[in-house]
């Protein structure tokens, strides 16, 4: 098995590894496709997930139609986030991030 959560944590790859930082992405040729070895959420080579496009396709739909019927707010007193991460075969966050959607009119 491979541990993709160590290599997407390798210090002598990622600059601050543990910090939750989308921008790093920007304006670089990793992507998540399998091609480089850094960042490897579907795999690569032969095991490589068959349904990564229908996977990508649909996350996207999701994520636009959330976005274009709701408004997103975190819950009042909430101070930032805690991206405290729990133990598995897969990573979970520890904590629920708790927001309130509301709908637009």
């Amino acid at each position: 098995m491979i541990n993709a959560w160590a290599i997407g944590r390798d210090p002598s790859i990622w600059e601050e590894p543990e910090e939750f930082r989308p921008e790093r992405f920007l304006n670089t040729l990793t992507d998540y496709k399998g091609s480089h070895f850094e960042f490897i959420p579907f795999g690569a080579g032969r095991r490589i997930c068959s349904g990564i496009s229908f996977a990508m396709t649909i996350s996207e739909l999701a994520l636009a139609n959330l976005v274009y019927k709701f408004e997103f707010a975190v819950l009042s007193g909430e101070e930032g986030l805690d991206m405290t991460e729990s133990n598995g075969i897969s990573v979970h966050r520890k904590f629920p991030i708790l927001v309130t959607a509301t709908p637009y009119e």
